[in-house]
């Protein structure tokens, strides 16, 4: 709890009214609203389970709650910026961020990863005449030369350049599909488990996209939920759950559920990987030593 604490406090040194956003009440009791969005469906369903499992672990101890999903395809930014303000949503599944600037000073992370790893192995999608030249890379130095399609705003952004791979990062992510189409940019990486159902999702309708099979990326990427500072008492709540969830099982039993294809894959010994290098962003982590084994990250290149 001690990160809710400290961001809660300077979040207050704004001058923000605390409970905004917090409970909507009714006649009977007070109602906590959990307005959630996540635009990717590759992970959609997973987060949505977890946030409401973190919720139920903590029935008895908050008030009942109202759990809707928002589906309005915000882009990265523009996501953020309505979650500091509490509305339309107050809570959202995204890669951790250093906590620097006015805007991440209205927002709450949790430090518990919610996907362990697993959304570090990215995987590659290209055009379908590419795949032949894709088979052939056995090295980075293959592949740095190609550039890599990003979403605007994305942490990946800065990791790809920091490890000396050229980025086009001007599109949003409902386009990005369109974008490789055009040969805008040689690739897009996405995480191992979005990537398939986002390329079924998006692919053109004569079917020009494809997976590269068996070369995955990995890089230090946790998904942490985010909470708007206006319901602090709701961050408290899922750090509350996640951590008995955490305890007693059921967040792995659920994590195993939804990716135990993904998990397989990456073990495989046909698999190529290239490890990139990218510091943990500044949260205070829960230790490593409290997640599962499955659900733990590489945090160096060794």
């Amino acid at each position: 709890m001690r990160f809710f604490h400290q961001t809660w406090l300077v979040f207050l040194a704004f001058g923000i009214a605390a409970d905004t956003g917090r409970c909507a009440t009714t006649d009977a009791a007070p109602i906590m609203e959990v307005r959630f969005w996540d635009s990717t469906q590759g992970r959609l369903n997973y987060e949505y389970e977890l946030l409401r499992l973190a919720l139920e672990k903590t029935a008895d101890d908050y008030p009942a709650y109202d759990l809707k999903r928002h589906d309005e395809d915000f882009g990265s930014l523009r996501g953020r910026r309505a979650l500091a303000e509490g509305h339309p949503i107050n809570v959202y599944a995204a890669p951790a961020r250093d906590k620097e600037g006015a805007l991440e000073a209205r927002i709450i992370s949790i430090p518990i990863p919610i996907l362990g790893g697993l959304m570090g192995y990215r995987q590659l999608i290209v055009r379908e005449d590419r795949l032949q030249d894709m088979a052939e890379i056995i090295s980075e130095d293959q592949l740095k030369p190609l550039t890599v399609g990003q979403g605007q705003s994305w942490p990946d952004v800065a990791i790809f350049r920091r490890n000396g791979y050229p980025v086009n990062d001007t599109g949003r992510y409902s386009n990005l599909f369109t974008m490789l189409e055009q040969r805008r940019f040689d690739y897009l990486s996405l995480g191992i488990i979005e990537a398939r159902r986002e390329l079924a999702s998006h692919q053109p309708a004569n079917g020009t996209l494809a997976l590269v099979p068996d070369l995955y990326l990995y890089y230090p990427l946790p998904v942490v939920f985010h909470v708007s500072a206006t319901a602090g008492p709701l961050a408290e709540r899922l750090e509350e759950g996640l951590e008995r969830a955490l305890k007693d099982g059921s967040m792995e039993a659920l994590f195993q559920s939804h990716f135990a294809d993904e998990l397989t894959a990456i073990h495989a010994e046909s698999r190529r990987l290239f490890i990139l290098e990218a510091p943990l962003p500044g949260l205070e982590w829960s230790p490593q030593s409290e997640l599962p084994p499955v659900m733990r990250f590489r945090t160096t290149a060794q």
